[in-house]
């Protein structure tokens, strides 16, 4: 049985409340075939349970879709504080593992952002609501930074909160999610925090400026000695 095909069973499984179960069933099925073309009638059946019984639970489809948005959300916040409680109290130790448990979460669970995404269209004030939540837990450890002089003060912290979530998607969607659950490499970890840590500066060439001019970079100890190798770039590595 597939890793997938599991975590369908176990999303009929009878040790959990019947409104949990159809939130795991809804959240499959939604990623799987997309809000519009999922019923309730299949939910139901995906969640071992009788369709009379949703109502019970949910006022509507459009009632069980908000609360799978919220699940969502819920979930890769929570999972993110518990890493950071592990995590060294230093600002790069805490994007590490912030980082970490986001992308696990979506390795487990490679439909959510699919799910998400879908939002935009279905429900739009609860697709802003939910990335405006994310945005604010990380600008709040932003500024924590900030004051602590980890990071640079006169950037905003709401600018960099939307960087890390842009990374964070795009990344997590093209070796997690596009890989049917794949867990995104070390390597392109390291890249990830490499680029949060330094920034992009530009590689200097022995002779030239920083400009790209021949002005003299080795005299102003820019330019990487003679004979020394640059790291390999992770295209590199994988190559």
């Amino acid at each position: 049985m597939t890793v997938i095909a599991s975590r369908k069973a176990a999303a009929a499984g009878g040790d959990r409340p019947p409104a949990e179960r159809l939130l795991v069933a809804a959240e499959q099925l939604f990623g799987e075939r997309s809000y519009h073309r999922t019923s309730v009638a299949e939910i139901c059946a995906r969640a071992g349970l009788a369709t009379g019984s949703f109502y019970a639970h949910f006022g509507s489809k459009a009632d069980l879709f908000a609360a799978v948005i919220h699940r969502i959300n819920a979930d890769l916040r929570a999972a993110m504080a518990a890493a950071l409680k592990s995590a060294a109290d230093n600002q790069r130790a805490r994007e590490r593992a912030g980082f970490r448990a986001y992308f696990d979460l979506m390795s487990e669970r490679p439909w959510i952002h699919r799910v998400v995404r879908e939002a935009e269209f279905t429900a739009p004030g609860l697709f802003k609501e939910y990335y405006e939540r994310l945005v604010r837990g990380y600008a709040r450890g932003v500024r924590v930074a900030q004051l602590s002089g980890e990071v640079d003060a006169q950037y905003d912290p709401e600018v960099i909160a939307w960087v890390y979530t842009g990374l964070g998607n795009f990344v997590g969607m093209r070796w997690a999610e596009w890989t049917s659950g794949g867990r995104v490499p070390d390597d392109v970890f390291d890249d990830l925090m490499s680029v949060l840590a330094h920034g992009l500066p530009r590689r200097q060439v022995p002779g030239r400026g920083a400009s790209g001019d021949a002005s003299g970079a080795a005299a102003a100890g820019d330019a990487p000695a003679p004979g020394t190798a640059a790291p390999a770039t992770s295209a590199a590595r994988r190559a």
